[in-house]
């Protein structure tokens, strides 16, 4: 009996059947993800990533946009509405916000989002002095990834978009 035992327990870790976490079967997007750039709000500016994946386990999936760099143009305006150029700036290495979402059926849909750092100040950006205000114009994301991750921490699927331009 013990025998029968110990062949029924070899076979079922063979065929992987046993205690074991739902992982990642075959991670997929459900069509194309979808980038956009909205149009400059609050002096930031911002691209929202969204669409499908299907074929994930049952653990945890973070999902969150990237940008090897972001450059920005300023506008220098003061109390009278004149203006000045200011410098343009460039941000490296940015991360949005990580959306943490339990799949249903091994599927989850989202939608990220990635955003400039606030804006420097108006010495920073090259305006005259500190009396004037400091306006963001244009921002180019370089090299935007949306990272899909399950367990949290293991990339599993990614899609490249490239450069994207909100203004």
């Amino acid at each position: 009996m013990r025998r029968v035992l110990k062949l029924l327990a070899m076979t079922l870790l063979a065929l992987g059947i046993g205690v074991t976490p739902a992982l990642a079967q075959n991670p997929h997007f459900i069509g194309d993800p979808t980038c956009s750039g909205k149009t400059i709000t609050s002096n930031r500016a911002s691209i929202t990533c969204s669409g499908s994946v299907a074929g994930l386990g049952t653990g945890k999936v973070a999902i969150f946009l990237t940008a090897d760099s972001v450059r920005a143009t300023y506008l220098c305006v003061n109390k009278g509405g004149n203006t000045a150029p200011g410098h343009p700036a460039i941000f490296q290495d940015l991360a949005g916000p990580t959306q943490t979402i339990t799949p249903r059926q091994g599927r989850v849909n989202f939608s990220v989002v990635l955003q400039t750092p606030p804006n420097p100040s108006p010495k920073d950006a090259g305006c005259p002095n500190n009396n004037w205000r400091v306006v963001l114009t244009t921002a180019t994301f370089n090299n935007v990834v949306l990272h899909v991750e399950q367990p949290v921490g293991t990339e599993i699927l990614h899609a490249d978009f490239g450069n994207i331009d909100p203004s």
